[in-house]
């Protein structure tokens, strides 16, 4: 090639200021590209284990890790060599190229760079640009091998690169012009040449079994959704140019590398707290129980034997019995046995995750070296709004919303010195922290084609996968979940699974999933005992019986009601006699109604109720009031006659403590998590004989088909299994009482169990036959939605949307309503809030029942319009419905429901959100 050509990579800017700002500096591409790559070069030296994974997918050695990954990462912005993307900045290209182009940007650069690659691939392989003809495979089509890596950086966006424009299938002649594809290849040949080590043609190995060119694709296809996060979070540290000062200048690529980009890099990644910190050795379950008697369960994960291999565990024990403790434990010794940086906790609500966060507030230092500065990050689609959350992170108020800042020095004893402001700042990164906690929806959108899914597979393949309450989700959210466990495993990760009240259909089934990621086959799985601990790896799979914890096991009494005054008879009775009592109801609907006739019997200073209806300000508010009331803290005066009124939020990991309990009548799994909340903490004092109550449809032999919906109408679509139902009843009644936790596997596989639907009525099969139809629909819709690993990271016929709106879970689509007061001048947030006004003043409501916002008088109408001008998000994912005072502490406004039929919206701040046609 003419030598002339070695300037011209220098004849290219690559960052600048924005697009308006024609004075702006810039920095050349080259260096840019170079930037990444040390990026990434800096990160792999300081971080083994993502070295070890990397290493472990491609079948690289180090050393070669460390010059082909590199060599990669500088590919990633290969399509800004094009014109089309020069002439964003006109006066940029006249200055560099030295003429005018009319050529518009009709192609993201990211997609360009696949394209251009595509382009130079012929020029590459016949002038042997990368070294490939002199190798005793040069008779293969190595851009196949190749070509995964490529669309792997050069997604660096957070997406593969398109294949169309507007449906239009590329041309690649139209995006580049000569001089393009001239300056792309001589880029990639000097490239080659800097990492000098770079070897495509090492991971292939000749005493593998079948063709060891298959292999190599098939290597590098799996490592493709590694690289693709790897670029992700390079570009992204690699783009400050708080650290990479723009340099306009040309030089030696091998001059700006040593004496600029790897510099930058080190400074630039020892600020963004993506480095893990240094384990601390020191395990076992008195780390976090040191003043408490271990329990059995606690004592044998303090000393059960771990490989140094990918394990899954799936801890099986009674609300109450330890299990948070016990995987915490579990999971601080796989970090120290070298197998994970740090630790993810999927939970199934941003409460139960609210709560978990509180939690390890207290305990998370305990993982690291005490001279570490780890991370802990709460990571949910409103974590913003956790006050906790915003003091562990050191919040400035002075700073802009939704900022966070590093406040700490290193004499400051805070929590606020220990969390990185870039990594706080962002969902997409949270799974980046040291410790992190959020709802499960965050780890499975790895699974799905959102925006930077590769970048949260990277974070979860350094870390351990702790999934709480893992019976609490549907058929479509477990088949994601074991997706999830399956990629989590071919990539050498390792993964922890509790449940008070797992089936044990549904454990075998996330055990295979997980041995299908470890590439062996499960045996069943037989233990029926209780407590379990389930133990996989691909040596074995060993199931075993945890004894209980003296003096935990309990029998509780059951009583059926047929009848609802009789219920809040019941409830009345224990209020006045001084205890306090819990109704948990299937749908707000029911809720709302219980609440106001027994404020009539008892009043509304006795009365309270919670449930999801509530704008989020106040919800925050009532959850804290109930926790403040019932929680483990509580006393007897906060305690004394109370009574909630509550949906299914309570059911799951609050810490709530009540003398009587009664609930309508919900599968046996649910009850029984339920029954976790009665007579839970013996600091209480409660000494009489634990008795819950079940307010259901009388119970016979031979039931008609609507037995439940007819007793339950609103709540008949919630819970669809009245098969299930029915036995639950019919377990329950049977019984009379049951003891915790001997009896509980009894109870569950009497219901969930392979031959239970042998045993429900003949009128309800009908049910339990719809119900089964729809789950095998959820199940296909979730393999349709998911990605498939087994390809590379490319384009999938499901459309990469924004993690807002990407479906981990199903069911009846909702819509972000936000309340606003309207007081025929001016609109303010419904929840007065110095920091998040709007975000506190909205509420989710299924689309039936609300579908758009009313027609407003012209005034409202330009009121309305500025006042989304106002919000930072511009009111971009909600819809605002301005309020108008009513009576009573009632507000009313105008919607449209899915029939564009007008509806009334009431706001009442006792009973929450109600919507009337």
């Amino acid at each position: 090639m003419d030598n002339s050509y070695n300037y011209s990579i220098f004849s290219n800017w690559g960052k600048s200021g924005s697009f308006e700002d024609k004075e702006s500096g810039y920095h050349l591409l080259a260096y840019h590209c170079l930037d990444v790559a040390a990026v990434g070069t800096v990160l792999l030296e300081n971080d083994k284990l993502l070295a070890k994974r990397i290493m472990e997918s491609t079948g690289l050695n180090k050393e070669e890790t460390l010059s082909l990954i590199p060599f990669l990462l500088s590919l990633h912005d290969l399509g800004k060599f094009s014109e089309r993307f020069q002439n964003l900045k006109p006066e940029l290209l006249k200055e560099l190229r030295h003429y005018e182009s009319n050529k518009a940007y009709i192609l993201r650069h990211d997609s360009m760079g696949f394209f251009i690659w595509s382009s130079i691939w012929e020029k590459i392989w016949n002038e042997n640009c990368l070294d490939l003809n002199n190798l005793d495979y040069d008779i293969y089509d190595w851009n196949l091998a190749i070509e995964p890596l490529i669309k792997a950086v050069a997604g660096h966006h957070g997406k593969p690169p398109q294949y169309d424009i507007h449906g239009v299938p590329v041309n690649r002649k139209e995006l580049f012009i000569e001089e393009d594809l001239e300056i792309a290849y001589f880029f990639v040949k000097n490239i080659f040449q800097l990492f000098s080590s770079t070897n495509f043609n090492a991971p292939i190995k000749d005493d593998e079994s079948g063709d060891p060119f298959e292999n190599l694709i098939l290597k590098f296809k799996k490592s493709s959704w590694l690289l693709a996060g790897l670029t992700v979070l390079c570009d992204w540290i690699g783009s400050n140019n708080s650290y990479f000062r723009y340099i306009s200048e040309p030089m030696p690529l091998e001059e700006y590398w040593n004496k600029y980009a790897l510099k930058n890099a080190r400074e630039a990644l020892n600020s963004s707290g993506v480095l893990p910190s240094i384990v601390s050795m020191k395990t076992g379950i008195e780390i976090f129980l040191p003043d408490k008697t271990p329990s059995p369960l606690q004592l044998h994960v303090s000393s059960c034997s771990i490989e140094k291999i990918p394990q899954l565990f799936i801890i099986e024990e009674a609300t109450g019995g330890g299990k948070t403790e016990a995987a915490l434990t579990l999971s601080h010794r796989l970090m120290s046995a070298g197998l994970a940086n740090g630790i993810f906790i999927a939970l199934p609500t941003m409460a139960t995750s609210n709560a978990m966060y509180d939690r390890l507030v207290k305990t998370y230092r305990k993982f690291f070296q005490e001279d570490s500065d780890p991370s802990l990050v709460l990571a949910h689609s409103s974590n913003y709004l956790s006050d906790e959350f915003r003091t562990s992170i050191g919040f400035n108020e002075i700073e802009e919303r939704k900022q966070y800042c590093r406040n700490g020095t290193a004499e400051d004893e805070t929590i606020s010195a220990q969390c990185s402001k870039w990594i706080a700042d962002s969902r997409k990164k949270a799974l980046l922290a040291d410790v992190g906690v959020g709802t499960v929806d965050q780890a499975i959108m790895a699974v799905l084609p959102t925006y930077h899914q590769s970048l949260r597979i990277l974070g979860l393949t350094r870390s351990v996968l702790i999934v709480d309450e893992v019976h609490a989700y549907d058929s479509y959210m477990n088949t994601l979940l074991c997706k999830l466990l399956e990629l989590h495993a071919s990539l050498g990760g390792s993964a922890i699974l509790l449940s008070a009240t797992l089936p044990v259909k549904l454990r075998q089934r996330l055990t295979d999933s997980f041995c299908k990621g470890l590439g062996v086959m499960c045996g069943d799985l037989k233990e029926t005992a209780y407590p379990l601990l389930t133990h996989v790896s691909e040596i074995d799979a060993k199931e075993i019986q945890i004894d209980t914890r003296e003096g935990t096991g309990r029998t509780i009494y059951v009583e059926f009601f047929n009848e609802q005054a009789s219920v809040e008879e019941k409830i009345v009775n224990f209020s006045r006699e001084g205890r306090c009592v819990c109704w948990i109801r299937n749908t707000v609907d029911d809720a709302v109604e219980a609440y106001e006739k027994l404020v009539n019997m008892l009043g509304e200073e006795k009365v309270d109720l919670f449930h999801a209806r509530f704008v989020m300000g106040e919800r925050l508010e009532i959850e804290n009031r109930v926790l403040k009331a019932f929680g483990k803290e509580s006393n007897e005066s906060t305690r004394k006659g109370k009574v909630l009124i509550s949906t299914q939020v309570v059911e799951q990991s609050l810490d709530l403590d009540f003398d009587y309990m009664v609930s309508d009548l919900a599968p046996m799994d649910l009850l029984i998590q339920r029954i976790g909340r009665l007579q839970r903490h013996s600091i209480h004092g409660s000494q009489r004989v634990p008795v819950f109550g079940i307010f259901a449809p009388e119970l016979t032999e031979n039931p008609q088909e609507n037995w439940y919906a007819d007793f339950f109408p609103k709540a008949a679509f919630v819970y669809p299994n009245h098969g299930k139902l029915w036995l639950t009843a019919r377990l329950l009644a049977g019984k009379g009482q049951f003891t915790v936790p001997q009896d509980l596997r009894f109870l569950i596989e009497g219901v969930f169990g392979e031959r239970s639907i042998e045993k429900i009525a003949p009128n309800l099969r009908m049910w339990e036959d719809k119900a089964e139809g729809e789950s095998r629909a959820k199940i296909d819709t979730a393999n349709l939605n998911s990605l498939n690993f087994q390809e590379e990271y490319k384009r999938t016929l499901t459309q990469w949307v924004d993690d807002l709106i990407t479906p981990t879970r199903l069911g009846e689509e909702t819509v972000l309503v936000r309340l606003a007061k309207w007081n025929g001048k001016h609109l303010t947030p419904f929840f007065e809030d110095e920091r998040y006004p709007w975000e506190l003043s909205q509420v989710s409501v299924r689309k039936g029942k609300i579908k758009k916002a009313g027609n407003y008088e012209k005034i409202l109408e330009v009121e309305v319009k500025k006042t989304l001008d106002s919000m930072p998000d511009k009111g971009k994912w909600s819809l605002l419905i301005p309020m108008s005072k009513a009576c009573n502490n009632e507000w009313t406004g105008v919607a449209v429901d899915e029939y564009n039929n007008e509806v009334q919206v009431r706001y009442n701040q006792k009973r929450g959100l109600s919507v009337e046609k």
